[in-house]
């Protein structure tokens, strides 16, 4: 737990890392999959399947917070940040990636 701070309080702050350390985590690991795969194939089969296991890790994460681990909370907006955050990621994968290919 982090002391709380009155003077310094960022509102939906942990929905925000949520968002970006999903996004970071597919776009990071899309990209370097798309760089081992041969030019001449566009496929971005490893970035869908990227894309479903940061859902999937996800949505685990917060189950397990809620019934294994105490003093965890459970909360379905995380769950949807880290969705948000992982569509994200995807999406800025499949926008950037043609830039640095050549």
């Amino acid at each position: 737990m982090l002391p709380s701070e009155n003077h310094f309080t960022i509102p939906n702050l942990d929905k925000y890392v949520h968002i970006i350390l999903f996004g970071s985590f597919v776009f990071l690991w899309s990209f370097y999959y798309l760089g081992k795969q041969d030019r001449n194939n566009s496929s971005y089969r490893y970035s869908v399947i990227i894309f479903i296991v940061a859902c999937l890790y996800g949505t685990a994460m917060e189950y397990i917070q809620k019934y294994f681990i105490p003093n965890r909370d459970f909360d379905i907006y995380d769950i949807a940040a880290d969705i948000v955050g992982a569509l994200a990621g995807f999406l800025f994968v499949r926008l950037t990636y043609s830039w640095f290919r050549n």
